[in-house]
């Protein structure tokens, strides 16, 4: 009956990648290594294999779900493809909005068309990679994907996040999780009345007790786990709200997360990270592709960041459904990409 709540918008789940490298790091060092399996007559098999290039690109489609207990809990309204580029030490951050028309799957009679954080719930990892693959020209290489709880928690076993805020905002209408159905003393038949009359924002805006004000202020502030969702979450403030402006804090609040991880002492904060991160992640990393490719934490610490929003600003525009569902699809058209992917192609060429 009621909108649902705002889920989690982050593309913070980067650092969780790190973390994981860092942890199977440690345990193959510390445990595989030193377990002295029983002797045996060892059969020799030469087959030929191209040696791995240590600084070809790696690529790792980045998702953030609500998780159990919210509603839709399991669309991907956070979508970012990080592209790690060890040869010249940086990591583009391609955030792909949630509302973008995608076309999901085309092997029944009608094809279903739907937005791109269907395709989570719709095929899982493999299916998000496919289509991402098709949007932006890049296929991702591993996908992972982190919900509400699991980022919150893990913000604070990291001892929360320093951030610099340079443009102050008030959000009146931050969703209460607790408060999405309260009827704030209304009878049901002036529910009804509302309901016929009004929609959206204007209708959120009658039954105030469902929210909280938010306010952020200019100048470095320290934020724990559920205040670094909120400030990532945010969407209704009148001068920095939308969908964009959240994006632009999600990579902030990214850099925030990896800035403060590399100053840990590691080894203390591995075991409760883990624990949190194995309860509320989904992925196809394995163990042998993290030995194999993942992030020396040394040189990490040097790579750049750079963020490329794809927007009604650059290469996509607002559309509807023949329901009226409002969407964003490419300039060129639905499933029409070659736009993005030159726009991908020549912001990273100029961020170098």
């Amino acid at each position: 009956m009621f909108r649902r709540p705002i889920f989690l918008y982050l593309i913070s789940i980067l650092f969780a990648v790190l973390i994981v490298s860092l942890i199977f790091s440690f345990i193959y060092k510390f445990k595989i290594k030193n377990y002295k399996l029983p002797p045996t007559t060892p059969i020799v098999v030469v087959v030929p294999s191209p040696t791995p290039d240590p600084l070809a690109p790696i690529s790792i489609l980045l998702m953030g779900y609500g998780g159990v207990g919210h509603d839709g809990g399991s669309l991907t309204d956070s979508i970012v493809l990080a592209n790690i580029k060890p040869k010249e030490k940086k990591i583009t951050l391609i955030s792909i909005p949630r509302d973008l028309w995608v076309l999901v799957d085309d092997s029944q009679v009608e094809p279903l068309y739907s937005k791109i954080n269907y395709a989570f719930p719709f095929g899982g990892g493999q299916k998000s990679k496919e289509i991402v693959s098709r949007i932006t020209g890049i296929s991702p290489d591993y996908f992972f994907a982190v919900d509400f709880a699991g980022f919150s928690k893990a913000v604070d076993q990291i001892g929360g996040i320093d951030l610099k805020i340079t443009r102050p905002f008030i959000d009146n209408f931050y969703p209460l999780d607790i408060g999405a159905t309260d009827s704030c003393g209304k009878t049901p038949e002036e529910i009804t009345a509302l309901e016929a009359t009004l929609s959206g924002d204007r209708l959120d805006q009658q039954f105030s007790c469902r929210y909280e004000q938010l306010v952020f202020d200019v100048g470095t502030t320290h934020l724990n786990g559920i205040t670094a969702l909120k400030y990532a979450r945010s969407r209704h403030s009148e001068t920095s709200g939308g969908d964009f402006n959240r994006s632009d804090r999600q990579r902030q609040v990214v850099v925030a997360i990896r800035d403060k991880f590399l100053k840990l002492g590691i080894i203390t904060k591995i075991i409760p990270i883990y624990q949190t991160i194995v309860a509320h992640t989904q992925t196809d990393l394995g163990i042998n592709d993290i030995q194999k490719h993942i992030f020396k934490t040394g040189e990490y610490s040097r790579y750049s960041v750079e963020s490329i929003s794809l927007n009604d600003k650059n290469v996509l525009t607002q559309s509807f459904t023949p329901k009226g569902q409002s969407i964003l699809m490419p300039k060129l058209g639905v499933e029409q990409y070659s736009e993005i992917q030159a726009y991908i192609a020549s912001s990273s060429a100029i961020s170098r």
